[in-house]
């Protein structure tokens, strides 16, 4: 007899107690099972996730007799390996989602930080529907599958759809994360907000294993062609560990970045930059297990990213120059002052059914240089009950139903405190049903509703002389969402899905021109997302290809009237593209990886169903192919390349460049990494755009003339990271 480890592959840390079902033995925990030697079925259970049941072969070389090592048990099914929660909101693998998900490792999260620590960045590389990263505070024109998307901290909201200050991307720390799961395409699941889907930032787990373990990141970084004041650093801490039923994750963030120059050494402009700029992060998250049925878990997040810079920005004239900082100095701290994220979480088991129920509170403000600036906070609670069913046949179904609480509160004031827009309320009532049936063990289907009910207020308002009235409006929205997965063959899984997801929209941006609530349509608007994918293995090969369609009956457009201010446009829009994702292990040494990122889209701009003019550059993102090569030469010596290529898209006559319709000129960035691991310490070296090239960010090029050329600055020039990690 011996002891064995269950893991979970895709980030490599046992899995904490579960109850494991065996030839109606059950054991909670560490354990010691005879299992003799044949192919058996497991029933893996923990509260608040789903029951997995997984066939696993014993062989003689696990659990033989001249063994003195404990062994790790081998999931031949791979119903361990990639296990997600944002799809369903409850734990399952991503081969049992029909549809496209991308899910970011705590590994790889890690050795991207160390490339570059612009969370807008990172996901650029991993994701291939999402738009380029802006190099800036922002992501203004940030959007997945040219939707905007729902950020979520551990399923807490952190965009601000009522007046979207764009900030959403960066509302904690990157050392804080230990990893990210992506929906593509349209999501009702999280409520307002998912029309291009949801991106989940899942906080740092607990090593429960040990009482104490402690990991410290340390890197400095420093531009290779003009190192004058370019220095920056950036120092993190976690402390994690378990101590019978209680386990706690404590984690500190400290940074600031230096001057920010191009590849000609020329100092960028800081308008909405990210030199300069000190950062604060911290994690407490505290769990106690009542019994192997019942857990409660307190989490508890502050991110603070402030630019305090010596220079300040000209304009830039598109085509001919870029905006550049030149010394100076305002006393505007543009960033994120706060953004405080509170949960508490209980799981637990009754009978059949997991429940897992929170209560959250999200505090975010963001200032915006010499402007103005945004405070939201999101108070709810979210009710989520999962219960499964023996169907005849051998067939299986689970029900995920509850109901989810949410008041949003919005306010855009200018630095003085004076109203920008009315204090917006948004108070959010939504049940729903999921369902999803196991059949012929190969079929998987899914659908569910969720129904939203909106009561949105606004209070009295005064722009200029105008005296704007409060009022009250109650709007609902029914959505829908559909899909089949086949898993017979390992070389092949194909998927279809259909998806609906919704959003008021940016209300705020419409509101702050004096005009009435009654005298806008704030509806809900619906995004209606098809997909079709398959993806599999085969051999040292993986793929997964996916097609998908999506359609708006308001999609927004926007048109500079005079510097800096902006009118709305809402038209009918239809989006298509394709996706691929690629890998393949060359070797036990040699592993190759890429992505391809394309879509177009059509808009009626006549309102009359032609669909006949092209949908703009701040929606439709131009094509992007990326590629990685990564060398293990030893067991401590890794080394990698990465690259990423943003195309150009040039689809508007220059006598109607505007906001959105300038060409982009695409660009191309190649990154380096390598890392040397002793027993507690890791060494790190990376060169973000390491043949220095010489571009605008696509952000730069949408932006174009606008704001009288502002935002038109290059990217950063080559700049190295030098980088320790030690772990205890």
């Amino acid at each position: 007899m011996r002891t064995f480890d269950i893991k979970n592959s895709a980030f490599d840390y046992p899995l904490p107690p579960v109850t494991i079902n065996f030839a109606a033995i059950s054991i909670y925990g560490t354990a010691q099972l005879f299992v003799p030697v044949s192919k058996h079925r497991f029933l893996f259970m923990r509260p608040g996730y789903i029951p997995v049941l997984l066939t696993l072969t014993v062989a003689t070389n696990v659990f033989g007799q001249d063994s003195a090592r404990p062994k790790r048990i081998t999931d031949t099914t791979s119903q361990l390996k990639d296990i997600i929660v944002t799809a369903s909101r409850v734990a399952e693998s991503v081969n049992e989602v029909p549809s496209s998900v991308t899910l970011i490792s705590r590994k790889e999260v890690e050795k991207q930080a160390q490339i570059n620590n612009n969370l807008p960045y990172i996901l650029m590389q991993k994701i291939p529907g999402i738009s380029p990263s802006e190099e800036g505070q922002n992501n203004f024109i940030g959007k997945l599958r040219g939707r905007n998307f729902l950020v979520l901290i551990d399923g807490i909201p952190q965009s601000t759809p009522l007046r979207n200050g764009g900030r959403d991307l960066k509302t904690i720390d990157v050392s804080a994360i230990d990893h990210i799961e992506v929906i593509n395409g349209a999501s009702s699941m999280y409520g307002n907000g998912g029309a291009g889907g949801i991106i989940n930032y899942i906080t740092i787990k607990p090593e429960r294993t040990v009482p104490f373990s402690s990991s410290t990141y340390f890197n400095n970084s420093l531009n290779l062609i003009k190192a004058d004041e370019t220095y920056g650093y950036n120092l993190s801490q976690v402390f994690k560990g378990g101590i019978g039923k209680f386990d706690y994750v404590v984690q500190g963030k400290m940074a600031h970045s230096g001057v920010v120059r191009s590849s000609d050494g020329v100092v960028i402009s800081p308008f909405y930059g990210l030199g300069e700029t000190k950062t604060y992060n911290a994690l407490v998250k505290l769990g106690y297990d009542f019994s192997a049925n019942h857990r409660i878990e307190l989490m508890g997040n502050y991110f603070n990213s402030i630019q305090d810079s010596k220079y300040i920005g000209t304009k830039g004239n598109f085509g001919v120059s870029p905006a550049i900082g030149v010394r100076g100095d305002t006393n505007i701290l543009g960033g994120t002052p706060y953004n405080k994220t509170l949960n508490v979480k209980y799981t637990g088991t009754f009978g059949k059914t997991e429940a897992n129920v929170a209560a959250y509170y999200n505090d975010i403000n963001s200032v915006f240089e010499a402007y103005n600036q945004i405070y939201a906070d999101h108070w709810g609670g979210r009710f989520n009950f999962s219960t499964p069913f023996v169907l005849p046949g051998n067939n299986h179904v689970q029900l995920i139903y509850g109901v989810d609480f949410l008041k949003d509160h919005t306010v855009q004031k200018d630095m003085a405190d004076k109203l920008v827009t009315p204090d917006m309320n948004m108070n959010s009532i939504a049940p729903y049903l999921q369902s999803k049936f196991i059949l012929a063990k190969d079929w998987i289907f899914k659908a569910g509703a969720r129904y939203e009910n909106l009561l949105f207020k606004v209070s009295d308002f005064t722009k200029g002389t105008l005296f704007v009235p409060g009022a009250t409006n109650t709007y609902n929205a029914l959505v829908f969402n559909t899909g089949l997965r086949y898993n017979k063959f390992s070389y092949a899984q194909p998927f279809a899905s259909f998806s609906q997801g919704f959003s008021i929209g940016d209300i705020g941006l419409v509101l702050r021109n004096g005009v009435s609530l009654n005298a806008i349509d704030v509806a809900p608007v619906k995004v209606n997302n098809f997909e079709l994918g398959v993806n599999g293995n085969i051999d040292r090969f993986r793929y997964e290809v996916t097609g998908y369609y999506s359609t708006s009956k308001k999609g927004a457009t926007f048109k500079e009237i005079t510097p800096g201010n902006f009118s709305l446009n809402q038209l009918p829009q239809r989006i298509y593209g394709v996706e691929a994702v690629l890998g393949y292990k060359a070797t036990d040494w040699l592993s190759l990886g890429g992505i391809l990122g394309y879509m177009d889209g059509k808009e009626d701009t006549r309102n009359d169903g032609s669909f006949d003019g092209k949908v703009d550059n701040s929606t439709i993102s131009p094509i992007k192919i990326g590629g990685n090569v990564n060398f293990k030469f030893t067991r401590q010596w890794d080394f990698s390349v990465q690259m990423t290529k943003i195309g150009g898209r040039d689809v508007f006559p220059k006598e109607i460049w505007n906001y959105g319709k300038y060409p982009i000129t695409g660009y191309t960035l190649f990154d380096m990494y390598t890392s040397y691991k002793l027993k507690h310490v890791t060494f790190t070296f990376a060169i973000n755009n390491l043949f220095n090239a010489n571009y605008y960010p696509t952000h730069s090029e949408v932006r174009g003339a606008t704001t009288e050329g502002r935002y038109y600055v290059k990217g950063t020039g080559m700049q190295a990271n030098l980088g320790i990690v030690i772990n205890l």
